[in-house]
């Protein structure tokens, strides 16, 4: 990329006439003003594609040729530089200030030099930051203010430090103690943990939308315990990897060619590496090395889990009522346990809120469970109407829906239980005069 000398020449997008212009070729028709060059950098960001950039990928519309980044205007160095430093030391990353990032004010994500939102970069970077997402949020959940019970399922005869193969799950501190009522929170399928209802929102919006941290607050004003499941986590490492992502699926952590193979021996090298090793392993498109993985016995699936958790756990509470939130695939999870344990929960469940739930009634649904989901049951569903608005809904086979089911507030399935959490509560408590309070 060359820079024209001190006379004036005009940009071949914005046709404004330039004293300094920037050419990706020898051909004019890729010589760009400054103004112009940003705009298409901020396009880049904007389509997720910058990363095409620092690797040589991202073509000239004009001639086609690759862009090279070292030769874009000064002004626009520093901005890519910051970028770049998203980029952990390391390919074991274990927090986010790793990556440069920070939840500042507690709540949204922000880069911790130029304050500016996520960028994305890789889906291996994506990925390994958000892992480390998932224990800031658990460590949260177990500092002072919060004060949680962090529980390692399946249980055993003998306390030990090392749960590689168990699942956590999360009580509040009065889960022993509660008898008032008790919360129950499941998430939805896919990478998120315990605490969240979206990694994505948690990365790209802000802990209030992606958190249960909202629901947690509200048991509080209304004293009630909470369990916090995990029903994603069905399997455990045997033989640990860089790949920490526990949603593949066997098959596909099986079929692993041998030119992959010869990247990940390249991967798990020594960590020491100059900048620009870090760099292409971050911006890599190659999926992380897949760890080996055995299923937990008695959790080997989500429906085990939610179950497991109710037998073992919940059924132990003193609490006097029980609320239900499930998120997406957490519906499917508490259908399966209303079949299997509908002469033991019934009696003591109060409500239940789905949202955007992946849920349905069966042929043969027991009419005490049609009945109760028809009076007891709500469920909030992705819609751009305003929150709590009545939503009609086709159904195939003439079905019906279950329950009542009104708009969550937001359009995108992710931001639907971080939207709801207002209507949950007024579904739950109509009136508060009679629920018991207490201040924190």
């Amino acid at each position: 990329m060359n820079t024209s000398s001190e006379i004036t020449d005009q940009c071949e997008i914005c046709c404004e006439e330039s004293k300094k212009l920037y050419q990706c070729c020898q051909s004019k028709k890729c010589s760009l003003c400054e103004n112009c060059w940003s705009k298409i950098i901020l396009s880049a960001i904007e389509k997720g594609q910058i990363s095409s950039l620092f690797s040589g990928t991202l073509m000239c519309q004009s001639c086609h040729q690759p862009i090279e980044r070292n030769e874009l205007p000064q002004d626009i160095q520093p901005q890519l530089d910051n970028i770049l430093l998203t980029i952990p030391k390391t390919k074991n990353p274990k927090s986010i200030e790793e990556f440069n990032y920070a939840y500042r004010d507690s709540q949204h994500l922000r880069h911790c030099i130029t304050n500016e939102k996520f960028i994305f970069l890789s889906q291996r970077h994506y990925n390994l930051l958000g892992s480390c997402i998932d224990t800031y949020i658990q460590s949260l959940m177990k500092n002072n203010e919060w004060n949680y019970r962090e529980l390692w399922l399946p249980i055993k005869e003998d306390n030990t430090d090392d749960h590689h193969d168990q699942v956590n799950i999360f009580t509040s501190n009065d889960f022993e103690t509660n008898e008032n009522g008790c919360l129950i929170l499941i998430q939805g399928s896919g990478v998120v943990r315990p605490g969240q209802w979206a990694r994505s929102c948690c990365i790209n919006e802000s802990l209030d939308i992606g958190t249960m941290f909202p629901y947690m607050a509200k048991a509080k004003e209304h004293n009630l315990s909470v369990i916090i499941l995990n029903p994603n986590q069905t399997s455990y490492i045997v033989e640990k990897s860089v790949d920490i992502d526990d949603t593949l699926p066997t098959n596909t952590e099986m079929n692993v060619t041998n030119e992959q193979k010869s990247h990940e021996v390249k991967d798990n090298q020594t960590e020491n590496h100059p900048d620009e090793m870090l760099i292409d392993y971050y911006l890599s498109t190659r999926p992380l090395p897949c760890s080996t993985k055995e299923k937990i016995p008695n959790l080997s699936t989500s429906r085990e889990h939610v179950l497991y958790v109710y037998d073992n756990i919940i059924s132990k509470s003193p609490a006097k009522k029980f609320y239900i939130v499930a998120h997406s695939a957490g519906g499917d999870g508490l259908m399966y346990l209303l079949r299997k344990r509908q002469d033991k929960i019934l009696s003591t469940l109060s409500k239940i809120a789905f949202t955007d739930s992946v849920h349905s009634i069966l042929p043969f649904e027991p009419n005490e469970i049609k009945n109760f989901l028809k009076t007891n049951a709500i469920h909030f569903v992705a819609s751009d109407k305003p929150m709590g608005e009545s939503i009609d809904r086709a159904y195939d086979f003439s079905q019906g829906s279950i329950c009542e089911e009104v708009s969550a507030g937001h359009p995108k399935h992710e931001y639907t239980s971080g939207h709801c959490v207002e209507g949950v509560f007024k579904f739950f408590f109509p009136s508060d005069n009679n629920i018991c309070t207490t201040k924190f």
